[in-house]
């Protein structure tokens, strides 16, 4: 159009314009989700083009021990750079990683990349067309990281020791929801963090509290059980076949697999697919980090169940140290409504009133709530 007008195109400033335009856009993006740095298409194509491979991220599953790798790649979520120092915020790009990057749900490692000239503080790490990548900086006076440095990976061990019971239980309550409520229960979402997991699902309506009671106590007998938890990849078709397994509706899964199975070896499961046994254990596909035992779980409190979205509900729930503490304050707020059916007169009425604010700020297990909730509402009519 512009040749049959007499025009002429500015190509090269076309193309160069749009490479700002570019540069801007991973500028913003990095911005907007608070520092983070993303890779677009491009960015990743830029990786391939340079002969980095995807990320072998195979040692996530390795608990407790430091691993070697090498930088391939350093990007400020607008370009790549050959090093990195003190005041640079920036993604590393390694050839293998033991951190776990933020996904299925559950939250992402963090530790550090110790190099020879210092340690870069992994904050946050996600993984974009199969790239890992580690953001953070170095946190002292000096660090230099360059691109092909060797480094030691070293993952903060304890903070994931307490996401993997929430992710566990995420799949406990999973089964047990569908127990309680029915086969119709289909997970839509779930995020696992290490101070609580959070897990949304298809039903229609409020859960009332005995049937959240009857899901909290299925949850808490297998922790009791204290039942092995099972991990092992398997071909899609094969992992498919087995009786009872539950996958999330529309998600893509990866061809081999990983199989989690709680209280029965993946094996087992894989040799007899039709057994109606698997019916009465968890078996999901997942990729995320898990205890190796229900018990490393201790308790499992149950903290909220609201609506969402129409025919979504979602449940808030905590466990290990949480759990017990959640539990202990609904016995110490227990004690003093038993306390208060001694009142009379205005002294009964005030402490009414500041029962029912602490019972609705009080972090408490959703069955017990409702249950103190009505000594609660007995003490109004004394």
């Amino acid at each position: 159009m512009a040749e049959e007008r007499g025009l002429l195109v500015d190509a090269k400033g076309f193309e160069d314009a749009m490479e700002e335009a570019r540069n801007r856009s991973r500028s913003a993006q990095a911005k907007q989700v608070g520092g983070a740095i993303v890779m677009d298409a491009d960015a990743t194509s830029e990786l391939h083009k340079r002969g980095v491979s995807p990320t072998n991220d195979n040692y996530k599953f390795i608990w407790n021990k430091n691993h070697e790798s090498v930088v391939k790649a350093i990007y400020n979520g607008a370009e790549y750079m050959t090093s990195a120092s003190v005041g640079d915020e920036v993604g590393i790009i390694m050839e293998t990683t033991s951190f776990y990057a933020e996904q299925g749900g559950q939250i992402f490692d963090t530790g550090s990349i110790v190099c020879s000239s210092g340690s870069f503080q992994v904050c946050n790490v996600q993984v974009f067309g199969g790239f890992v990548i580690h953001i953070g900086s170095f946190t002292g006076e000096t660090g230099k990281i360059s691109v092909g440095d060797k480094v030691t990976c070293k993952v903060n061990y304890d903070r994931r020791a307490l996401i993997a019971p929430n992710h566990t239980c995420t799949h406990m309550l999973n089964y047990a929801l569908k127990e309680v409520l029915g086969p119709h229960v289909d997970q839509k979402g779930s995020i696992v963090l290490p101070e609580k997991l959070r897990f949304d699902f298809s039903h229609g309506k409020p859960i009332p509290p005995n049937d959240l009671r009857k899901i909290e106590s299925i949850v808490n007998k297998q922790i009791d059980d204290e039942m092995d938890v099972y991990a092992t990849e398997a071909t899609l078709a094969d992992a498919k076949r087995i009786n009872g397994l539950r996958a999330v509706f529309g998600e893509v899964y990866p061809d081999p697999v990983r199989v989690v199975a709680i209280g029965r070896k993946v094996e087992d499961l894989l040799a007899d697919p039709d057994n109606k046994e698997w019916l009465t254990i968890s078996t999901e596909f997942c990729g995320g980090s898990h205890i190796s035992n229900t018990r490393d779980a201790k308790a499992f409190a149950l903290l909220s169940e609201e609506g969402i979205a129409k025919g979504i509900r979602r449940i808030t729930a905590v466990t290990t140290g949480g759990a017990f503490e959640a539990i202990n304050l609904a016995k110490e707020i227990d004690l003093q409504i038993s306390d208060t059916f001694k009142l009379e007169g205005s002294t009964l009425e005030k402490k009414v009133a500041a029962l029912k604010n602490l019972l609705d700020a009080a972090t408490i297990p959703a069955p017990m709530k409702a249950d103190l909730e009505d000594r609660v509402s007995k003490l109004q009519v004394l």
